[in-house]
């Protein structure tokens, strides 16, 4: 009746044995080498951060109306415009092939005729490049060079849908550049003077 008494003694002996191996084979050897604490020099100073706030440059993009032209023609009234439009944001646009484009308005202060057009704007463009140039034909009797002049509107207009459309890549992070406009003095001074082409930027 006590061999399971000295059974149950044995094992306990026997594992308590075991544990006592594994419990060495986890100690830290004589020979260990600890690493030294690194500190900074006394000198060292560290960058004032506070009010900083990181921005994200995942997609950073910013279609530009960079440049508007005018050009001179062979008869007297006759003007084409031109216009480039870049992408000046830091990452590389990319879009939808019809969510993006320009709207051209060149309108003569006499006669309140409009010269229009609108021009598709490229859904992919690099960090700096160019997404669209545009040269109209000569407009007969664009503008007015005696009193009433007359304008010239560029603009990049959006698909309603691109600012919901879960695409960062192609989010305008500036929209104060999406515009520009010739006025009644530009044009008078461009229509009345010598130069056969001037260009207008920001």
């Amino acid at each position: 009746m006590k061999t399971p008494l000295i059974t149950g003694a044995v094992c306990a002996a026997v594992c308590l044995t075991g544990a006592v191996a594994q419990a060495q084979s986890y100690r830290i050897a004589d020979n260990a080498r600890v690493l030294p604490e690194r500190t900074l020099p006394g000198n060292a100073r560290l960058p004032d951060l506070r009010g900083v706030t990181p921005r994200p440059v995942a997609c950073d993009v910013d279609p530009m109306i960079s440049s508007v032209t005018l050009t001179k023609g062979a008869r007297r009234g006759q003007v084409s415009v031109s216009y480039e439009v870049v992408n000046a944001g830091r990452t590389a646009w990319t879009s939808g092939p019809r969510q993006q484009g320009v709207n051209l308005v060149a309108h003569n202060g006499n006669t309140g005729r409009a010269f229009r057009n609108h021009q598709a704007m490229s859904g992919m463009a690099g960090a700096g490049a160019s997404m669209v140039r545009y040269d109209s034909p000569m407009i007969s009797n664009a503008f007015d060079d005696f009193e009433f002049g007359g304008h010239v509107d560029v603009a990049i207009t959006y698909d309603p849908d691109i600012a919901i459309d879960g695409n960062r890549c192609n989010d305008d992070r500036t929209y104060s550049n999406n515009t520009l406009r010739i006025d009644n003095s530009a044009i008078l001074g461009f229509m009345r003077g010598t130069a056969s082409r001037q260009t207008f930027r920001r």
